[in-house]
């Protein structure tokens, strides 16, 4: 039964080929602008949620009093205090993007503006895809260097990138890791990890952050199962007013996976969302599906008509309306299987020039869970409203009104469908 059902479907699109290519082209354009737009908002509203222990991993943001600032920052010896009279704890990791070193291979200097000093705990805190090598080696060597894969051929082309030379600010580093480019939800867009120990080899910059009043370094602290942040940050702001005398600075722990919606800091040295912009897209796209169904819906009945005498005939053989909703089900869900087709191959061939326009590198893995997520439930609120209302329409006609020339669509059905145009009309 359902493959006739299918066999029918299909002869009908053929038949009508104008206004089969109309609705495919119309619903995959509505598809393909929602799914490009849900892709981005999945990807502001999980940033850096892909780390393993990302519930447990807190950044201190430092609260002034007295000049009513909020810092990302922290002064440099306050994770080392803190990990030593706060037993809840883990781990901690400093960060430093401040300095950007310059790069020398070959006689070539580059000015690497992405680049981070980190403390070694750094790739035991996030997570990090190793392509060569490993963090060990990292934290045991002062001048050792991670770039990522992209970095890794920018310097080297297609040699071998591991234990290779690359002089930094006229120091040898040794590259000691190969690691996969930062996923698009990531804070860290970092293409080199130098260890902390090496920028603090500078006696000058050394001294100078050392004094409990200047915040110069983003902290990290990964807690116990045990703790809560909030009893943290009251701890740790009781250790840095001791050891710097000012009562007036205080800490605060963010989440990791709040941090991107972080709009209180004086300045950052990552990029931040807006959740009413997130809420406005998705809105956006559930509207551009809106309009592309209704185009669908308001074509569909309009040749209404044109299958009333074939509904009446196949009535008047015993055909009952629940067969004929499904054949109309049938037809909608192919036309939709058909617009999926078109709507990956316009993802495909839009995707550079989306990713120009967010800044973003999204890409299209068939075999990512996340992406058929969104398909998917674009899909679904696609079939959903494109096909309920015409199935139960046109399985409705009524075989001698048809012979008799009445009229096959109702004045109600005629209101209701000049209300879609006008609908679909204000959305543009």
């Amino acid at each position: 039964m359902i493959k006739n059902y299918f066999k029918i479907a299909w002869r009908n699109l053929v038949k009508n080929k104008v206004i089969s290519s109309i609705n495919i082209v119309g619903l995959a354009t509505g598809m393909t602008a929602a799914v490009l737009i849900l892709i981005w908002v999945q990807n502001e509203m999980n940033f850096d949620n892909y780390h393993p222990q990302a519930e447990s991993i807190y950044r201190l943001t430092t609260k002034v009093d007295k000049g009513n600032w909020i810092w990302e920052s922290t002064p440099l010896l306050l994770a080392e205090a803190a990990k030593k009279e706060i037993p809840e704890i883990e781990r901690t990791a400093r960060l430093n993007d401040y300095n950007s070193p310059v790069f020398s291979i070959n006689g070539n200097l580059v000015y690497e503006k992405k680049c981070a000093y980190v403390d070694g705990d750094w790739f035991n805190i996030f997570q990090y895809d190793f392509i060569e090598g490993n963090a060990t080696s990292f934290g045991e060597d002062l001048y050792s260097v991670i770039l990522t894969a992209s970095e890794a051929k920018k310097y080297f082309g297609k040699s071998e990138a591991l234990n290779a030379t690359i002089n930094i600010d006229h120091k040898d580093y040794l590259v000691k890791g190969v690691i996969a480019d930062a996923p698009s939800n990531s804070s860290f867009q970092y293409n080199a990890f130098i260890p902390l120990a090496a920028l603090l080899t500078n006696k000058e910059l050394k001294e100078n952050d050392e004094k409990w009043g200047n915040a110069n370094y983003i902290t990290f602290v990964e807690l116990r199962p045990e703790a809560y942040p909030s009893v943290i940050g009251k701890k740790i702001t009781a250790v840095l007013q001791k050891n710097s005398g000012d009562k007036e600075m205080y800490i605060s722990l963010i989440s990791l996976k709040d941090m991107h919606f972080e709009s209180e800091l004086q300045s950052s040295s990552f990029v931040h969302g807006n959740k009413t912009t997130v809420y406005v897209f998705s809105a956006l796209a559930f509207l551009l599906l809106l309009v592309a169904c209704i185009n669908y819906v308001n074509l569909t009945t309009a040749k209404a008509t044109m299958r009333a005498k074939e509904v009446s005939i196949r009535k008047m053989n015993g055909a009952n309306r629940k067969h004929l909703f499904y054949q109309f089900i049938i037809e909608s869900i192919l036309v939709s299987a058909l617009s999926l087709a078109v709507t990956l191959l316009l993802i495909q061939l839009s995707l550079p020039v989306f990713n120009t326009l967010t800044g973003k590198l999204f890409l299209l893995p068939l075999t990512s869970i996340s992406i058929w997520r969104i398909i998917g439930i674009t899909l679904f609120t696609t079939l959903l409203l494109n096909s309920i209302y015409p199935a139960i329409l046109l399985s409705s006609f009524k075989p001698l009104n048809v012979f008799r020339g009445f009229t096959v669509l109702k004045v109600k059905d005629s209101f209701f469908r000049k209300g879609l145009v006008i609908v679909s009309s204000r959305f543009r």
